[in-house]
């Protein structure tokens, strides 16, 4: 039994090669990781919507328990839209006189709206629940406003409440860890944590960016001369009975996977970015090649060259200082010229 991170790397470090070393890592927090399905919901929930003001409006408090107040602030869309949005503002208006109603119809319509994605009824249940605990927390806020020189009290409308979940997710449904291990999480707080245990452990890890269904993130190591994708999230899904995976992957054939295999497995997988670096063009089924992408990561993610100037600076006797300030200042004048182009 693994009981905190110092007992995770003393178990990896007896296990000789990349290969059964990634596959012990990935192999216990496939066990012992909870994806968070409430952030997901949230995901589905933004749709289209890329802009919300800045101002905040006053309405008629339609989801008004005993001790709240007449009225609330909202906050308006401004740049797209969202059905799962729409939709529970009207679920708002149809039970605008009677809050049990409406928090009842509330419910169902989220708990539908996850049973949708994932087969798992009990994993629905406490997602939901986790969802309407932090909606009706949000609910229950109360702010003051200055109208005509007077204040006054008003609680937070469910649209406001929505759009700073969508504009914050990780302020209501942040990753949870125990004894330096992550316990649950989603795709980006699985990649971010997984780079540097990889690294501690002796693997070359990066951080991938890129689209699954939706916004996705993982990670590739490299084993050898050959880089493999390790996506605990894919491999969670499939444990958790995540809808739509075809019944033949299993969740090991996402732990270490070849790289030209993910975009087999998955007709949407792209690959946009690599530790945060915007690649030169979207990587796919289409134009993946394992030759081009090794000379990718060799020629623009690596940070060997970068090395080798440091070493050379130093081997002349100029100062790391001086290495770093001419290397920006080149930085600096390459992207001026681009901007000019």
């Amino acid at each position: 039994m693994i009981n905190n991170i110092d007992e995770l790397l003393s178990q990896v470090n007896k296990i000789k090669g990349t290969e059964a070393k990634t596959k012990f890592i990935m192999n216990y927090f496939l066990e012992n990781v909870r994806y968070d399905y409430a952030y997901l919901f949230i995901a589905y929930a933004q749709g289209t919507i890329t802009g919300v003001s800045s101002n905040f409006t006053i309405a008629m408090n339609k989801t008004k328990s005993e001790s709240d107040e007449e009225f609330a602030l909202t906050r308006p869309i401004i740049q797209g839209e969202s059905r799962i949005f729409n939709d529970i503002l009207r679920i708002r208006d149809e039970n605008s006189e009677d809050y049990n109603q409406f928090i009842q119809e509330l419910r169902s319509y989220i708990t539908k709206e996850l049973k949708s994605h994932l087969g798992n009824d009990d994993l629905v249940t406490q997602n939901v629940d986790l969802v309407m605990k932090q909606i009706e927390q949000g609910l229950r806020e109360k702010t003051k406003i200055i109208f005509n020189g007077n204040e006054y009290a008003v609680n937070y409308d469910i649209s406001k409440v929505l759009i700073d979940f969508l504009i914050e997710p990780k302020k209501y449904f942040p990753p949870q860890f125990q004894n330096g291990l992550i316990t649950s999480g989603v795709c980006e707080d699985y990649a971010t944590y997984l780079v540097p245990l990889l690294q501690k452990a002796g693997i070359e890890a990066h951080e991938v960016e890129g689209t699954s269904e939706l916004g996705h993130a993982w990670v590739i190591i490299k084993d050898e001369e050959k880089y493999k994708s390790i996506d605990l999230t894919r491999a969670v899904f499939i444990r958790d009975g995540f809808l739509g995976i075809p019944p033949e992957q299993t969740s090991k054939d996402w732990l270490y996977s070849n790289l030209e295999d993910i975009f087999k497995m998955q007709k949407t997988r792209t690959i946009t970015k690599i530790d945060q670096k915007t690649l030169p063009h979207v990587i796919n089924g289409q134009n993946f090649d394992e030759e081009s992408f090794i000379r990718l990561m060799e020629e623009e993610i690596s940070d060997s060259s970068f090395r080798n100037i440091i070493k050379q600076g130093l081997e002349k006797g100029v100062t790391a200082k001086e290495v770093l300030n001419a290397n920006q200042a080149e930085n600096t004048k390459e992207r001026e010229g681009k901007v000019s182009e």
